[in-house]
C-alpha cells in the first residue's frame, strides 16, 4: 500500500492546511509543463501526487485512509516497519539540504523542534523572528534551515 503522506513529504500528523500547502508546492514544482527534468517522471509523480491529495484532502477522507493504512500495517508488520527517530531526522535533514521542503514546512519543523512560535516578516526576502531561551532571534530562511540541521544532526 502506498503511503500518501510520504508522497507529499509529510508526517501523518500534518494539519489539513499543511497537506494542502505541500500538495500545491509539489504540484507547481512537478507540473509537466514546468518541470525541467524528465517529463515522464513529472507525469508519474503528478499522478501519484493527485492520488495522494485526493485521499487526504478532507478530514473524512483522511480518516478513512488512516484506517486502511493502520489495517494494512497490522497485517504486514515486516513490510511497513516504522522508521526510527534517527531515520526521520536523517530524512528531514536530507530534504532541507536538497531544498525539497517549502517555507511553511521548515517553519513548522522549527517551531516543533524549538517549542516556539515563528513570526514571518514579509518582504522582498522574508525574515523570521522568534524567542529561543528568552532571547529574541531574527533569522533568514537559510538561518532557520541551518538551526534545524544542526539540532537534528547533534
Amino acid at each position: 500500500m502506498q503511503d500518501y503522506y510520504k508522497t507529499l513529504g509529510l508526517l501523518s500528523t500534518a494539519d489539513d492546511v499543511v497537506i494542502k500547502a505541500a500538495f500545491k508546492a509539489l504540484a507547481q514544482k512537478y507540473h509537466p509543463d514546468k518541470y525541467k527534468g524528465d517529463s515522464k517522471h513529472a507525469q508519474k509523480f503528478m499522478a501519484d501526487l493527485n492520488t495522494a491529495f485526493a485521499a487526504l484532502r478532507t478530514k473524512a477522507l483522511r480518516q478513512a485512509y488512516d484506517a486502511k493504512l493502520s489495517a494494512y500495517v497490522a497485517k504486514h508488520p515486516k513490510e511497513s516497519a516504522k522508521p526510527t527517530k534517527q531515520d526521520i531526522h536523517k530524512e528531514i535533514v536530507h530534504k532541507i539540504k536538497k531544498n525539497a521542503m517549502d517555507e511553511m514546512g521548515v517553519i513548522t519543523i522549527f517551531e516543533e523542534l524549538f517549542q516556539c512560535e515563528v513570526k514571518v516578516q514579509t518582504g522582498w526576502m522574508n525574515s523570521y523572528t522568534t524567542v529561543i531561551e528568552k532571547n529574541k532571534v531574527t533569522l533568514d530562511f537559510v538561518g532557520l534551515k541551518t538551526k534545524i540541521i544542526n539540532h537534528l544532526e547533534n
